[in-house]
């Protein structure tokens, strides 16, 4: 099945286009001069420009209506040169340390370190943040806060060592913001707070826009959004606990690459992956390339309503590709999901799109491919959940038709399951339409409803009576005769 048939071709442009009304011309700024003291001393809606190179330790708070654009190369840097260590025993110190950020979040087992917002760099590579001397090795370290010291196994001599200290980049409750073609990079914001953080407490600032960035390496999550904020054609990649998250209204993502974040271990099930969305309403998610996240693709829990994902590429990921949890109105469309789940597939937590305790959502014209080994396709899940802002967390009235759903191998099921009050899952409008499946073998129970079921005992409850399965041999043999005739 070719991708193009529903996803269209992802561009990421690294510059801004023209508008009808041109920007100011820009402020000026180079490497080691202070960003916040030229916002200062500029008025509303002023233009900056950051020179090529390392801005290091520097926090902006804009005023309304300012524009920051990076030269080609232009770094936001949140972390401090360590160029001095000493040794003690086996491992090489720098000493002088006195960072301490908000420990937030719940880790992996296999990352105790990942609450503590500090991360240590070698070359550009973080590494593990151990909480004692006695699991130092190669490819960890260890901050004794309490003595003001950082621990490594790894020689530094010759590289280039980096540890976060700053916050976040950019803060504060100003409207309409905008940053652009900036590499945002190495800033210890907590988990759930971000490098970008339109928010001051409960205040929070609207109408941002945040365009042809790339956005790395930040401990919490790159970018946290607000009401009006618009997130496109950016690179957050490789984020310690998220790339994308929190609440806000009339948010807009799309054209980004979203992958490889949570390298600080947090537990997926708490939070972490590529985004996660909370108590939004009108949020449009769409044409993004989101993989290899350690934790859910694409994520929207408490309290969202009017949802749009569409056209998404959402391959690869540990938890689920779409996820969709006691929330209400969405539509999911014209997505393309792959091998999501790799990181653990109890039950039908690897599936590859997952509405889960919500209401009122239509799952159309999606391709969904599930890995030989592991994941599973299109479920609808009811729990006892409790209710939420717009009624009960019950799933009904959930429509899935016109989708794809291809089975590689033994692993895995598509349907609905309840582990609480099945009558209501079952007898609440929830249906399944005009779906096609490839399978190893049609007899196989690669469905479930009120119990695992093979193709013609999911027909027999009702669901995907003009729906079509087919085994993976018979498929080849029609298509290949569909070809000939053309």
């Amino acid at each position: 099945m070719a991708v193009s048939k529903y996803v269209r071709p992802l561009c990421f442009f690294w510059f801004v286009t023209a508008t009808a009304v041109p920007d100011p011309e820009p402020i000026v700024i180079h490497p080691g001069e202070s960003i916040q003291e030229a916002v200062n001393n500029a008025p509303e809606g002023a233009r900056f420009l950051l020179k090529a190179g390392v801005h290091r330790l520097q926090q902006i708070r804009p005023k309304h209506g300012q524009i920051f654009e990076g030269e080609q190369g232009a770094i936001l840097s949140g972390a401090a040169l360590l160029t001095t260590f000493d040794r003690e025993g086996d491992f090489w110190v720098a000493s002088g340390q006195h960072q301490r950020g908000q420990v937030h979040g719940q880790c992996h087992p296999s990352s105790p370190g990942c609450r503590y917002p500090e991360d240590l760099f070698i070359d550009d590579v973080p590494l593990i943040h151990v909480r004692s001397r006695s699991q130092l090795a190669p490819g960890r370290w260890f901050f004794d806060y309490d003595n003001h010291k950082i621990y490594l196994a790894d020689d530094p001599t010759g590289k280039r060592v980096e540890t976060s200290v700053t916050r976040h980049a950019f803060t504060g409750t100003a409207r309409d913001v905008a940053i652009r073609g900036l590499i945002i990079e190495k800033y210890a914001s907590p988990a759930q707070y971000g490098a970008i953080h339109p928010r001051v407490g409960n205040e929070v600032g609207t109408g941002w826009r945040i365009e042809g960035n790339a956005i790395r390496w930040n401990h919490g999550c790159g970018i946290r959004i607000a009401d009006g904020m618009y997130i496109g054609r950016n690179y957050v990649v490789g984020n310690g606990q998220m790339g994308i998250g929190d609440i806000g209204n009339d948010v807009v993502v799309e054209d980004n690459e979203i992958a490889w974040n949570n390298y600080a271990g947090y537990a997926a099930e708490w939070e972490a992956g590529g985004a996660k969305f909370v108590k939004t309403d009108r949020l449009v998610v769409r044409r993004n390339y989101v993989h290899n996240n350690r934790g859910t693709g694409l994520w929207t829990d408490i309290d969202n309503i009017n949802t749009i994902y569409e056209f998404n590429h959402v391959v690869d990921n540990w938890g689920p590709g779409i996820q969709h949890e006691i929330s209400y109105d969405a539509v999911i469309r014209h997505n393309y999901l792959r091998g999501n789940g790799r990181g653990g597939d109890a039950w039908v937590w690897g599936s590859q799109i997952l509405v889960q305790n919500s209401q009122n959502v239509e799952v159309h014209d999606n391709y969904v491919e599930v890995n030989e080994g592991y994941g599973d396709g299109i479920f609808l899940v009811y729990q006892r959940r409790g209710s939420g802002r717009y009624g009960p967390y019950i799933t009904v009235n959930n429509w899935v038709h016109h989708n794809e759903v291809v089975f590689k191998g033994n692993a895995g099921t598509t349907g609905a399951a309840a582990d609480f009050d099945h009558e209501t899952l079952y007898s609440g409008n929830n249906r399944f339409n005009n779906n096609g499946y490839r399978v190893p073998r049609t007899d196989m129970n690669k469905w479930e409803w009120r119990g695992a079921r093979n193709w013609v005992s999911f027909q027999a409850q009702g669901q995907d009576v003009a729906g079509w399965a087919l085994s993976h041999r018979d498929y080849a043999i029609l298509t290949n005769q569909e070809e000939g005739q053309k």
